[in-house]
């Protein structure tokens, strides 16, 4: 699996690998997710955007986007399962994963954007 920072408009965003055993425990942290109550979207301006996890090219998982307090499991049909993602604590979560890998400016941005 892959992490995805969606980040820039234009340019390539940042990535970092996941692990096997943090991977694992992210589909542990999913599990224990609730459904999103109502309509709920996550966030599609302009600036960071939250953080899309893809798949690896023999995983049958589906691709994720965590955003705004929202977890969305894309499924191969294209439906979208909502979860809540209270506090952001999942996003805050799979961030700290790539602090190593991403760039520490941008690293830094991104947490300040997770503090509001």
């Amino acid at each position: 699996m892959v992490v995805e920072v969606d980040l820039y408009s234009g340019r390539p965003n940042p990535r970092f690998p996941l692990r096997p055993a943090t991977a694992d425990e992210l589909t542990h942290r999913i599990a224990a997710l609730a459904p999103a109550a109502g309509d709920a979207k996550p966030y599609d301006g302009l600036g960071y955007r939250g953080l899309r996890v893809l798949p690896g090219p023999h995983d049958t998982s589906p691709a994720i986007t965590v955003s705004a307090g929202l977890v969305t499991l894309h499924a191969p049909d294209g439906s979208p399962r909502r979860l809540h993602d209270p506090g952001r604590a999942l996003e805050r979560w799979l961030l700290a994963q790539g602090t190593g890998a991403l760039d520490p400016d941008v690293l830094a941005t991104l947490r300040q954007e997770l503090a509001r």
